[in-house]
């Protein structure tokens, strides 16, 4: 379920099926270029950093596939534990624009989940949080309002001299 809090921030509310959810490290976000410039010898420089930059980071890509699919076939698993085991149902909810940033809550059930997110969409529409969920740690919430800014990308302002007068 998708809500708009007072404030304007876009909320998503929702039970979490998959087991868990796979996340690229925050630094592969940092380092990757937003934009190369095909026109200029110093787009060519970026595609090379880009291609290198790849090459270092395809480990961790892997290792992200290899999480996302193990997350899959798991999932099967994790519903029928819920159903027969009588464990508890995940409900989440995130502002869109920091998906890192998750409040979590647990419930018997999935119509007890169903209510829990009404109860949370009540919430967030009146106070622009969901106050009965935990929120996520401070380090998360800080990591999601930084705006890093690739260092490929600080580089071609500088050379390009849209940095202003450093």
């Amino acid at each position: 379920m998708y809500l708009s809090a007072p404030d304007g921030r876009r909320w998503k509310v929702f039970r979490r099926r998959l087991t868990w959810r796979p996340r690229l490290p925050q630094w592969i976000h940092t380092w990757w270029p937003s934009s190369i410039d095909d026109d200029s010898v110093f787009g060519l420089i970026t595609a090379a950093a880009a291609v290198i930059t790849l090459l270092i980071m395809s480990p961790w890509l892997i290792w992200h596939a290899l999480s996302w699919t193990a997350a899959v076939l798991a999932t099967p698993f994790a519903w029928l534990a819920r159903s027969t085991l009588g464990l508890p149902t995940p409900v989440i909810a995130y502002p869109l624009q920091h998906s890192y940033a998750e409040y979590q809550g647990t419930a018997d059930g999935t119509r007890a989940a169903d209510d829990l997110i009404a109860l949370i969409a009540r919430e967030i529409n009146q106070y622009g949080t969901p106050r009965s969920l935990t929120a996520p740690s401070p380090h998360l919430l800080e990591l999601t309002t930084q705006a890093p800014r690739p260092i490929i990308d600080r580089l071609k302002d500088k050379f390009h001299g849209k940095a202003g007068n450093r």
